[in-house]
C-alpha cells in the first residue's frame, strides 16, 4: 500500500456536489484530489444514439442501481424502494431530468410549523445567495416573478418554450384556480457557456449533449481547470481518523491495478450521496455516529402519479421532461388531514411507442389483439404524466445500514435501507391521488390511469428517486449528524456535502439545494481553511 501526499482537501465523490466543492476549492488555490469510484460517461455512451435506446433506458441504462449491471456501482438492498444513483463523474446527473425548484421557505422551519420534524439551523434567506449561484453555473432556465416563492434573480436563460401539454394543463390548473407557473429547468433553453440550447430531442433521461446540466460538461472541466486532480475508478474503502479524532485521510483501491492507496489530506469532504455516505461511514468504524444518527432519518418523498389522455394530440414525446409545476397545495393546512404539502410535477409522455403499449409509468397497457391497434393510435401523442410529489416525515427507523454478510466487489458491505411512509404520508398519498383525479377531468381526459405505488398485498411503497435525510443538519450533535456548515460534529476537519444533510425533504427535487448547500459549505472551508485544519477538537453550532 503506498502513501501518497498530504494534500489539502480530498473530497470523496465526483458527483454533483464533489464537482461544485472541487471547483470552489481548487479556484481558491488548494490542493485539492477527488476519488471517484466510476469514470467518465461518454456522450457517445448514453442511450439516446442508439436504435434501441427505450430497451437501454429499462436495463442498463436504467436509474436504478439494482435494475443494471455496471462494474462502477455496488449493490444495494432494498425492501421499498427504487434506488436511483449513478457512480461516475458527474454522479446522478448523468441519468436525472434536472427539474430546478427551490425549496420554500417554511420548509427550513417545520419544527417551528408542527413539531414534526426539525427547524433547519439555517433559513431560506441563508441558502438564497448560493441558488442564484448554483443557477448560473448550471444555467437554469426559467421565469422569474411566480407569486408562490420568495423574489429571485431573473433565471440565466429563458424559461422553456410552452409546449401542447403546458397549454392543456395550464388551462385545467386554471379552471380548477389551482395555482402554476412554468417549470425551471436545469437545462438551457438557448446557448450558454459553451453548451448548445435545448433540442427537445424529448428522451430526458442525462443528456449527451450537455443542454442539460451533467455536471461532467458544465462544472467538471472548470474544476480541472481550476486544478482539481481527479483520480477515476478510485474506490474509498474507509475513511481514517487520527488518534487526534480528525480525519487523516481515505484508503482507496485503484481499480485498474488492484492496488491500495492511502490519500493522506488535511481536510476530508464526503459527497457520495444519501446511501453512499452513511454506507461509507459506517463502514469506517463508524464515523462521525456518536449521535447514532448516521444513517437514519432516510427520507424518498411521498410520490403518486396519473396519466392521462386527451383527444388532441399533445405531442408530450417531445420537448423537455417537464412543462409545468404547481404549488397550490405546497403548505400544511391541517382541514386537509395531514401536516405538509406537495407539488405537481407536469412532465411530458415517453418517446417510445413500446413503453406506451408495455405502461409508461402507471400499470395502464395496451390491450392485445383487435383493439391493440385501435387503442394505440388513439393514446400515442395524446397522454400527458403528472407526478404528486410531497414531503415525507422522517422517521428514524427508515435507515441505510450495512448487510452483515453481502460485499461490493472490493470487500465493502453493501448498503441495506429500509423505507416505509408513515400515516401523515399515506393520508397525504390519499388526497394527493384525489386531486391528480380532479386535474385529469379538468384537463378532458378521455382515459386516466392513477398509480398509488401499493404493492399486492395493499402496502404502500414508494418509488420515489430522492435518497436525502441520513446524516442530516441541526443544530444539536445529539440528533444530527452535521452543523450549519455541513461541517460533522464529531470529526472537525470532516465535511457532508452531498443530499445526505438535508433536514427535511420539502416538496421538490432536491439537486438545486444540494448544490447551493454544496457552495455554501465549500465557501467555508475556502474562507476559513487554517483554523479548519488547526488541531483542535471543537465544533461550534453558531
Amino acid at each position: 500500500m503506498s502513501n501518497e501526499r498530504i494534500c489539502d482537501v480530498l473530497i470523496v465523490g465526483a458527483g454533483a456536489t464533489g464537482s461544485l466543492a472541487a471547483l470552489v476549492l481548487a479556484k481558491a488555490g488548494l490542493d485539492v484530489v477527488c476519488l471517484e469510484q466510476g469514470s467518465w460517461v461518454e456522450p457517445q455512451d448514453h442511450p439516446h444514439l442508439h436504435a434501441d435506446w427505450a430497451w437501454q433506458r429499462r436495463t442498463k441504462w436504467s436509474p436504478d442501481v439494482n435494475k443494471r449491471s455496471h462494474a462502477d456501482d455496488y449493490p444495494v438492498k432494498s425492501d421499498s424502494s427504487q434506488i436511483l444513483m449513478w457512480n461516475g463523474v458527474g454522479g446522478s446527473t448523468n441519468v436525472y431530468g434536472a427539474i430546478w425548484p427551490r425549496y420554500r421557505p417554511s420548509d427550513f422551519r417545520k419544527g417551528t410549523e408542527h413539531g414534526l420534524q426539525p427547524d433547519w439551523p439555517i433559513s431560506y434567506e441563508d441558502v438564497a445567495p448560493f441558488y442564484e449561484e448554483a443557477d448560473k453555473l448550471v444555467g437554469v432556465s426559467g421565469l422569474a416573478g411566480d407569486r408562490a416563492m420568495p423574489p429571485r434573480e431573473a433565471c440565466p436563460t429563458r424559461a422553456m418554450p410552452p409546449s401542447k401539454v403546458a397549454q392543456r394543463l395550464g388551462a385545467a390548473f386554471d379552471k380548477l384556480d389551482w395555482h402554476w407557473w412554468p417549470v425551471e429547468a436545469g437545462a438551457i433553453s438557448e446557448d450558454y457557456d459553451g453548451r448548445p440550447a435545448c433540442n427537445n430531442c424529448g428522451i430526458c433521461n442525462g443528456c449527451p449533449r450537455g443542454s442539460m446540466s451533467k455536471y461532467s460538461m458544465s462544472i467538471w472541466p472548470k474544476a480541472l481547470e481550476a486544478g482539481t486532480e481527479l483520480r477515476i475508478n478510485a474506490r474509498v474503502l474507509k475513511v481514517e481518523k487520527g488518534t487526534d479524532g480528525r480525519a487523516t485521510g481515505a484508503l482507496y483501491i485503484d481499480r485498474n491495478t488492484g492496488q491500495k492507496h492511502f490519500q493522506r489530506a488535511k481536510l476530508v469532504i464526503v459527497a457520495a450521496n444519501g446511501i453512499g455516505t452513511p454506507r461509507l461511514l459506517l463502514a469506517s468504524d463508524n464515523l462521525a455516529n456518536s449521535s447514532d444518527q448516521v444513517g437514519r432519518n432516510l427520507l424518498h418523498h411521498t410520490l403518486v402519479g396519473v396519466e392521462m389522455w386527451v383527444d388532441e394530440p399533445v405531442d408530450g414525446h417531445i420537448g423537455y421532461v417537464a412543462s409545468l409545476i404547481s404549488r397550490q397545495f405546497a403548505e400544511t393546512d391541517v382541514s386537509r388531514g395531514f401536516v405538509n404539502g406537495f407539488n405537481f410535477n407536469c412532465i411530458t409522455s415517453t418517446s417510445s411507442a413500446g413503453e406506451l403499449a408495455a405502461g409508461w409509468f402507471t400499470s395502464a397497457k395496451a390491450p392485445w389483439g383487435k383493439e391493440h391497434h385501435s387503442w394505440f393510435e388513439r393514446h400515442f401523442g395524446h397522454s400527458i404524466g403528472v407526478f404528486a410529489i410531497g414531503d415525507d416525515l422522517p422517521n428514524p427507523e427508515n435507515r441505510v445500514t450495512l448487510d452483515p454478510v453481502l460485499r461490493d466487489s472490493d470487500g465493502v458491505p453493501a448498503a441495506v435501507t429500509h423505507y416505509q411512509p408513515g400515516e401523515n404520508d399515506k393520508r397525504m398519498m390519499n388526497y394527493m391521488l384525489d386531486r391528480l383525479e380532479d386535474l385529469a377531468k379538468a384537463a378532458g381526459a378521455f382515459d386516466y390511469s392513477l398509480h398509488d405505488y401499493r404493492d399486492q398485498e395493499g402496502v404502500y411503497r414508494t418509488p420515489a428517486w430522492h435518497m436525502i435525510g441520513t446524516c442530516r443538519m441541526g443544530a444539536d450533535p445529539a440528533n444530527s449528524v452535521v452543523n450549519k456548515w455541513n461541517q460533522a460534529w464529531d470529526v472537525p476537519n470532516l465535511f457532508i456535502v452531498d443530499g445526505s444533510v438535508l433536514a427535511t425533504g420539502g416538496v421538490v427535487n432536491p439537486t438545486p439545494t444540494i448544490s447551493a448547500l454544496a457552495l455554501r459549505a465549500a465557501g467555508y472551508i475556502r474562507d476559513n481553511f487554517e483554523s479548519l485544519t488547526t488541531a483542535s477538537r471543537s465544533v461550534q453550532a453558531a
